[in-house]
């Protein structure tokens, strides 16, 4: 399987198959990211997807304000602190 179609898979299984059960994530200070899909899989560890992505792969388009809940960047980093540090690669 190529790997954007199981991201998006693995996407679509954490959020039930549809994004409005996520939380949008923005990044109001990137030009080039408008935002983010955040679902948790079963073990509660965050499933993410770029909107520019999603959208690419699927042709819907998103409105944040139908999503559960939304988030800022910051807001995300600052919960997800511990869950970054230990899950991201460090170079």
């Amino acid at each position: 399987m190529k790997p954007l179609a199981k991201q998006l898979y693995l996407f679509l299984s954490a959020c039930g198959g549809n994004w409005r059960n996520t939380i949008f994530v923005s990044c109001p200070e990137s030009d080039s990211i408008p935002g983010f899909l955040m679902a948790t899989d079963r073990d509660g560890c965050p499933v993410i997807m770029e909107l520019e992505s999603f959208y690419q792969m699927t042709g819907e388009q998103i409105d944040p304000a139908e999503c559960y809940g939304q988030l800022s960047k910051d807001a995300f980093e600052s919960v997800f602190a511990q869950y970054l540090l230990w899950h991201t690669n460090q170079t």
